[in-house]
């Protein structure tokens, strides 16, 4: 075969076998990913989008020319990000936005509907957080109430009676909400449609309920999870796990303690232009993706902090916080060349990932090696945060002394009050930037 040939055919035999890989993973595991609304007799309001690949050009941090700006957990708060959008001199011509989550609720109504339309209308892509995620939840039910014939009277009927009943005593929708549903004989059937444990008129439900059909599709189209093979990052709101807490991390099925099979491509494996490094770091990935069951699991993706003895998920503040145990298997990382010392669990034959979330607001800041927690508790009217890839960070000669204190004089600090150093590595040999911005 010619070498014109062979090459374009050795890409395309890994190509396939890679689509292989991801539709049989997600195929294997789709019991995890369902939700509870099935079990319970209703229909699945969630409308999960699992991942999304972004590529090199929709995450352009190689380029000197571009930005990527990753915001943490803005909850509505609409002139606090344009304050930080300012500060970090935004350019929509060559900047791109990426979200961590959490975009609304929980701060002004006004300004979650502002921050809503803000993204919808600049396309800005987004993962979903757990709050994001109860305003779609409403809004499908919404729909699937106003489908039936006398849905939509009785919501409205709801409404008004719940306000007049605000307006006159101080009691909780929950409480009244179960007296209803208790004397109110005639609607029965309704109030049995609302699933457990979800607040009726609360706040996720009025966003939902105000916002457009163009919003709620922007919002349907987040993804739980963002993979950019380009640069070895996973973006997510609330974390990932490296390996599954169940088992002995130099378990065989565990995605970093072994190499993954590659097809058989032996006519090409001698090609200095063959760059198999790159190939086995994507499977790597994706296997992490795939093949860690707590990966699967929504709810997981959406609301973990924590792994307790044994491996269960917390999303208190109770047991190991998960990014410290990605970081441990990401710190074992030895190259590929290291298979043997997995055996000896001394090292693993991988190479490491990143990870950027949010959802962590107690915790503040959280900025370790290969994990970057940027969600600095906005919410809690104390600071919103940016990560800055790309631009002058993108060359590999950005020194550390050129980035002054002046950029920012507020400057960056955790949890405790403490100032923090603003220039972060990422990635193999990147660094980047953060800033932020006092919330009120």
């Amino acid at each position: 075969m010619s070498p014109a040939f062979r090459k374009p055919i050795a890409y395309t035999i890994l190509t396939v076998f890679i689509l292989f890989f991801v539709v049989s993973g997600f195929n294997s595991h789709i019991p995890t990913t369902l939700s509870n609304f099935k079990a319970s007799g209703l229909p699945d309001f969630s409308k999960y989008v699992d991942l999304v690949n972004l590529s090199r050009e929709e995450f352009p941090i190689e380029d000197e020319g571009k930005r990527v700006i990753l915001v943490g957990d803005i909850h509505g708060r609409y002139d606090d990000l344009q304050r930080l959008l300012q500060k970090v001199s935004y350019n929509p011509a060559s900047d791109v936005i990426l979200s961590v989550g959490d975009t609304v609720a929980k701060g002004s109504h006004n300004g979650s509907m502002q921050v809503l339309r803000f993204l919808t209308s600049n396309n800005i892509t987004a993962v979903r957080g757990n709050h994001d995620q109860k305003v779609i939840e409403w809004r499908t039910w919404q729909q699937w109430i106003h489908s039936m014939d006398g849905g939509e009277r009785w919501l409205q009927s709801t409404k008004a009676k719940w306000l007049a009943h605000k307006g006159r005593e101080d009691r909780d929708i929950h409480e009244w909400i179960s007296q209803q549903a208790k004397y109110d004989k005639s609607n029965r059937k309704w109030w049995e449609k609302i699933p457990k444990g979800w607040k009726l008129f609360g706040d996720h439900y009025e966003i939902a309920s105000e916002m457009s059909d163009e919003e709620y599709r922007y919002m349907v189209s987040r993804p739980l999870r963002i993979h950019i093979p380009s640069a070895h990052t996973f973006v997510v709101h609330a974390g990932i796990l490296s390996s599954n807490p169940k088992r002995d991390p130099w378990d065989k099925r565990q995605p970093l303690a072994t190499l993954p099979t590659l097809p058989k491509i032996s006519d090409f494996e001698n090609e200095a232009s063959f760059d198999q490094t790159s190939v086995i770091r994507r499977l790597q990935e994706l296997a992490i993706l795939q093949k860690v069951p707590q990966n699967l699991d929504p709810w997981v993706t959406l609301n973990m902090r924590g792994v307790k003895k044994g491996g269960d998920i917390t999303r208190g503040q109770g047991g190991t916080p998960w990014a410290e145990l990605y970081s441990e298997d990401m710190n074992r990382c030895r190259g590929f060349s290291s298979e043997t010392s997995a055996q000896k669990k001394t090292s693993f034959p991988c190479r490491p990932a990143s990870v950027i979330y949010g959802h962590a607001a107690a915790r503040g800041l959280d900025i370790k090696r290969w994990t970057l927690g940027i969600d600095s508790g906005c919410v809690y009217k104390r600071r919103l945060t940016a990560l800055v890839l790309g631009g002058k960070y993108a060359s590999n000669s950005f020194d550390d002394d050129e980035d002054s204190e002046d950029e920012d004089e507020e400057g960056v600090f955790d949890v405790e009050g403490n100032r923090v150093k603003s220039t972060v590595k990422f990635g193999d040999d990147g660094k980047g930037k953060l800033f932020s911005v006092s919330c009120h």
